[in-house]
């Protein structure tokens, strides 16, 4: 490590501490255990599992200079699609009621916004590779190796305490449902949550600011921050999870807290990975099926399959 990567190391660790004091003074309303629970296995925990297992290429391609005009635009980007993600997909007002068709309306603006957009921008303006965008193989087998290992631990991980996954854990549905809503969430995962989110955040944001700050230990750290803090708004606008750790309608800056604590060392372990595998193989496959855990018993309710406890109680009303 050399003197010109410490300062933003150094600002992340001290904006991490001081969300840490203001979340330790409000513990009686702050979920501040699990919080740390998440930051403790999954920042930590995982990006070292990550540094262990995780291929590394011998050398790292070279990139073409990110100029200063490549950086701005893609901070202002973040910005517009964080003013987006509050103003929410534009979903034809028939599609709100229906679950599916809400669904593919999103995706399709996510694709748009975070994916298809960014990228051209960055082919027709600046001129930028494929492989600096992730869309290299890299050591295939290394990577699936890698994904295969962190999908089993982290997705077993949420599967025992997330609190999205906690009516698969009580055994609300029947494990045939389970494993089929599993399959189709994963797929569906891949574009949504995989590419749509690894693509911007780790080749699009990460990517530009490695380069520009010439230091991985830096972007990583600044990519990751702003990972954390782009979720914010949405946990806060969406007025939370039932069963989320934050539980439903939580404050403005338990959400800000939230975003630094648990979500930017989440953070940690994917731009990692990302960046020892040049690839978003992996990242994409590790980050969809670890989050298709916790939307499966979502997608099961959204298309109309009913828990066991609501079957039987249905049953014996009819009786």
């Amino acid at each position: 490590m050399t003197l010109n990567e410490l300062p933003i190391p150094i600002i992340y660790g001290g904006l991490y501490l001081l969300s840490l004091a203001v979340a330790v003074r409000r513990r009686k309303v702050f979920p501040l255990s699990d919080t740390l629970t998440i930051a403790l296995i999954v920042g930590f925990g995982f990006t070292g599992l990550v540094y262990l297992i995780a291929p590394h290429p011998v050398s790292t391609p070279a990139q073409h200079g990110v100029k200063t005009s490549e950086v701005i635009f893609t901070l202002a980007y973040l910005a517009l699609t964080a003013a987006l993600l509050i103003r929410g997909a534009p979903i034809p007002a028939a599609w709100k009621s229906h679950f599916l068709k809400r669904k593919f309306a999103t995706l399709v603006f996510k694709l748009v916004v975070f994916v298809l957009f960014p990228l051209a921008a960055l082919r027709l303006l600046w001129g930028t590779e494929w492989f600096e965008l992730g869309f290299s193989a890299g050591d295939i087998t290394g990577q699936l190796r890698s994904a295969a290992v962190l999908i089993l631990l982290f997705g077993g991980f949420n599967l025992l305490v997330g609190g999205a996954a906690a009516p698969i854990r009580k055994r609300q549905f029947i494990l045939r449902q389970i494993i089929v809503g599993f399959i189709l969430v994963t797929l569906w995962d891949v574009l949504e949550v995989g590419l749509v989110e690894e693509f911007f955040f780790r080749a699009f944001l990460q990517g530009r600011l490695i380069a520009f700050l010439d230091s991985p230990l830096a972007g990583i750290c600044l990519a990751s921050l702003l990972f954390g803090l782009a979720h914010a708004p949405g946990i806060y606008l969406r007025r939370g999870d039932k069963y989320g750790p934050l539980g439903e309608r939580p404050s403005l800056i338990d959400s800000i807290l939230y975003a630094i604590l648990a979500l930017s060392p989440a953070g940690w372990f994917t731009g990692l990975l990302y960046w020892r595998t040049q690839s978003l193989l992996a990242p994409i496959l590790v980050h969809a099926a670890v989050d298709a855990v916790a939307h499966t018993a979502e997608f099961l309710e959204g298309v109309g399959i009913q828990r066991r406890a609501d079957t039987q109680a249905r049953s014996s009303s009819d009786q």
